[in-house]
Formats: structure tokens, sequence, C-alpha cells
């Protein structure tokens, strides 16, 4: 993390723990207001209602994603600012304080040039699906009874090295899975420059849109083939990154592999503002993502990202239109559906520790593919994932799939328990 990016980091976090010691009890009274308000916001911003997603912390404490994460863009390993502020960013309980409290533990850190890390994610999913008379799913329902699969996976594995050749000034990283399959995700070296400028090359993930932990989101990598922008951690291409972070601003620029054995790049960029401390409406987070690779499967991406913490609220939603050329299997004659995807996540902190979300995906292909009929689909999701260490979380989501009523798992319920250890 850049020393001048961590200072800053520091200095915010003792006024803002300050200011909250001062102002608590004022913010006690006032936090029921605030949370209606938020509510009502969300419904009069997006017209749904408010999902597994980290981007919410930096939204709700204040900090851009390079405060947090060695990858200035967002995901992946963590830095020293969160080992040493972890109580502060995370709001785990004070249960047992063996565990939250430990005399010793492991910072990841080796020394001052070398530093680990690692996320370990073990859930259990009861997948539901219900037929008709006729042998059909059933679909537009928001419960199922009739249990489909219980699945026990480990559903990520990832350990991370980050080496400081040049402290402050040069670093290497490296972001490797191990399951459920064992690829490289990221390796690459990256280099500060005066101004708050840094260049990045090697095989990265590329800056689009809301960095959701969740995969399965539609405007991340989707599920079941279902419609997707396709950015997503488990897609990354061989990339130089250009980046600029000028006071609240973000600014990011990747030109990638694209395509394989296409003769042009893929360009994607985003452009994104965090304030924070703002009367009322503490934090505002806001920005632009856009995408093009040309050649035979010419493709096109534009995203609008929003969100806001009010109290203990936070918010996040995105809008994305995508563009795609094929060819009609029907006429042989190349056109380039549309496609709308939209997210929208709500979550509110109860009792200073235990978060709750309620999330929306909803997507519409105008087009015809092998793998998506034409016809819209949703999915709503509400959880519980609240910290209960530094190294330790727990989520418990019940998730409902609604949409093409041809294809059987578009047409889902999931119950699933979490397990996440992480350093």
């Amino acid at each position: 993390m850049c020393l001048a990016r961590r200072h800053v980091a520091l200095e915010r976090l003792t006024l803002r723990r300050g200011q909250t010691k001062n102002a608590r009890t004022f913010r006690g009274g006032i936090q029921v207001k605030r949370a209606i308000v938020g509510l009502f916001a969300v419904v009069v911003l997006w017209g749904v209602g408010p999902a597994a997603a980290e981007p919410y912390l930096a939204i709700r404490e204040g900090y851009k994603c390079s405060a947090c994460h060695v990858n200035m863009t967002g995901g992946g390993m963590r830095t020293s600012f969160v080992s040493a502020h972890a109580r502060e960013l995370l709001h785990y309980p004070n249960w047992f304080d063996q565990l939250t409290k430990p005399a010793e533990a492991f910072s990841g850190e080796v020394n001052q040039y070398v530093a680990l890390g690692a996320d370990l994610r073990t859930d259990l999913t009861f997948i539901l699906q219900d037929k008709g008379t006729d042998g059909t799913v059933k679909n537009n329902v928001p419960f199922r009874w009739r249990l489909d699969e219980t699945d026990v996976n480990v559903e990520e594995a990832v350990g991370y090295l980050q080496v400081n050749l040049i402290p402050d000034l040069l670093t290497f990283y490296l972001d490797q899975r191990f399951a459920p399959s064992l690829d490289t995700r990221e390796v690459w070296a990256m280099m500060y420059l005066p101004y708050d400028i840094y260049v990045k090359g090697g095989q990265m993930f590329l800056p689009y849109g809301l960095q959701l932990q969740d995969d399965d989101a539609f405007i991340r990598g989707g599920r079941n083939g279902s419609a997707t922008t396709g950015f997503s951690f488990n897609v990354s291409q061989p990339a130089f990154e250009f980046g600029w972070e000028p006071g609240p601003m973000s600014i990011a620029i990747a030109a990638s592999q694209g395509v394989v054995d296409d003769r042009d790049v893929q360009v994607t960029g985003t452009i994104s503002a965090l304030f924070d401390e703002i009367p009322v409406v503490r934090t505002i987070y806001s920005g632009l993502s856009g995408s093009y690779s040309g050649g035979d499967a010419q493709t096109s991406w534009i995203g609008l990202f929003t969100g806001f913490n009010l109290g203990r609220f936070t918010y996040l939603g995105e809008v994305d239109f995508g563009s795609l050329r094929v060819t009609d299997t029907f006429t042989g004659q190349s056109e380039s559906p549309g496609t709308f995807i939209t997210y929208s996540e709500g979550n509110y902190l109860f009792f200073d520790w235990l978060n709750a979300k309620i999330a929306f995906d909803y997507a519409d292909y105008d087009g015809v593919l092998p793998r998506q009929g034409s016809d819209a689909e949703n999915r709503w999701s509400f959880g519980l994932e609240p910290f209960l260490a530094r190294f330790l979380q727990v989520r418990a989501f019940y998730r409902v799939s609604n949409g093409i009523q041809t294809n059987p798992s578009h047409n889902q319920s999931l119950w699933s328990l979490e397990i996440h250890a992480f350093f």
C-alpha cells in the first residue's frame, strides 16, 4: 500500500473514531430516522427493493478500494491497514477474548518486503426445485419445497503473495487459486509514480463496475448460463493498466488481450469518486465503467454504479448495457442485440456487528444465444453475514431465481451456509 495513502487512511480513521465517541448519543437518536429515509431513497432512486459483496464495507467506512486491497481496483489480498484496524472496519463482537482479542495473531506480514494472505470459503448448499404435474418447473414463485440437490463445496481457496521489491515504489503480486480449480488468477508488477499515478502489467482482473465478491450476480459472472457482463473474479486477462487516484477520484484504464488470436485488444476502464464525511448521507460513491472489444465478436459494455451510507444503512447499485455482435442462426445475418442488467443491494448493521443484506438482480437479453433464450430473469437474495473475528466470517443466505421456464436451472431456490476464513 502506498505510504501516502496509508497515512491518510490512518488519520481519517482516528478522526472518525473520535467523532463517533463524541456523537454516539446524538446519532443513536436519529439512526431510526436515517434508516427510514435510506429505505425510501432506495425505492425512489431505483424502483426496486434493495448479495454477497464486499464493496459495501468501503462505502460504509468511507475508504477507496486501494486503502484495503493491494490491488488498486479491489479484490484479493488485503493491506496492512486492514490488519491493524480490523475491529473498526469489520465490526465483529467481543464474545470470546481468545478469538477476538488474541495476545498474538498472524498479520500476514513476514517482513517489510514480503506479505502473505489467503481466503478460504467452504459452503453447504441446498438446491430446491418444484415441478408441476406436467413435469415442467415452476417459475415466478418465492419459495420452493422439493429438495433437488445438496452440495458441500470448497467454493474458494486462494493464496496471495506480495513482494515489495522497492517499498512504496515497485510491487510484485501473485493471486493463486487452489480450489475449486488450480489456476493463477492474477500475477503482475506495479510501479507507484508521483502524483498518485500507478502503472501495472501482467495477468489481472479488468477494472469494470462494482467488484462484488458474489460472482453469481448477473453484473459479474452469472450462474447456470444466465445473462452476465462477464467481469468477475473467475476471469482475468494479460493486460497493461494505468491508474490515477487524485483526491476522492479513482481512474483505471486497461488494455488487455481480449479474444485470443484476434487482431484487436480489449479496452476497459472505470472512473469513480468517493466522497465521505458528508452531512446526513455520510458517504456517496458513484462511477462510470466502459469496455470495448473489436473484431468479429465486437462487444461493448457501459455501466453506471452508485452507493451511499446513511447511518447503519449502506446501499449499492449498478446498471449495465451491453451489445454483442452475433450471427443469427436462421437468417445468417449479423446483428448486435442488447443486454440490460441491473443490481441493487441494501445492507443494515444490527447491534453494531450483524450485517443483514437484501439484493435484487435483473437481466434481459434481447437476442438468441445457445446459452440464453430471449427472456428476462431475476434473482432475490436475503442473508446475514457477520464477522465473528478478524479472521472469520459466517454467511447464511436464501436466494430465489426465476427466469426462463424452459431452463430448469434458472428456476431454483437455494439455502446456503458459508464459513469464510481469511488473513
